[in-house]
């Protein structure tokens, strides 16, 4: 920059948000049924809330890629949970997708840790610096994963 520029030139400034309602999460990859509509998010969410499963395409060949979105404390949140009791809550809260997951993969989930969701900040006021460097989708203000959004605020930016 020259010494004019360095004179007026704000820095990009970060709005961290307090997260109120913090979730962790474990992912759950399930493979659709060949007459299941392959393009599809599906969403499911728990009585009373207490775990919700959302779940994106994640190749071309019909395998999804599900989150269990939870509360810290959530005792299924935890590693080394008792698969049994992950099956018999899939089996109550989500029967459309408990035949999905074997059990090889129940079991694996069940022992893996959760893990924690970004949180939401923003930059700005400004999404430039000169003519030749910006910020943009996430970078500029990132959004928990699951809600799809990167590519689509980077195209709004």
């Amino acid at each position: 920059q020259n010494p004019f520029q360095k004179l007026f030139y704000k820095p990009f400034k970060v709005t961290r948000f307090t997260d109120d309602n913090p979730r962790v999460f474990k992912s759950v990859p399930i493979p659709l049924p060949k007459d299941w509509p392959q393009n599809l998010n599906y969403s499911a969410r728990a009585n009373g809330s207490r775990i919700t499963l959302e779940a994106l395409p994640s190749d071309d060949k019909g395998n999804l890629c599900a989150l269990l979105l939870m509360k810290p404390d959530d005792e299924l949140c935890q590693p080394n949970v008792e698969t049994a009791k992950l099956r018999a809550y899939f089996d109550e809260e989500f029967p459309q997708f408990t035949t999905l997951v074997s059990d090889e993969v129940m079991e694996s989930v069940s022992k893996k840790p959760s893990s924690s969701l970004p949180a939401f900040r923003y930059a700005g006021p400004k999404l430039h610096v000169g003519e030749r460097t910006m910020i943009l989708g996430d970078s500029a203000h990132t959004v928990k994963p699951y809600y799809g959004l990167g590519a689509n605020t980077a195209m709004e930016d």
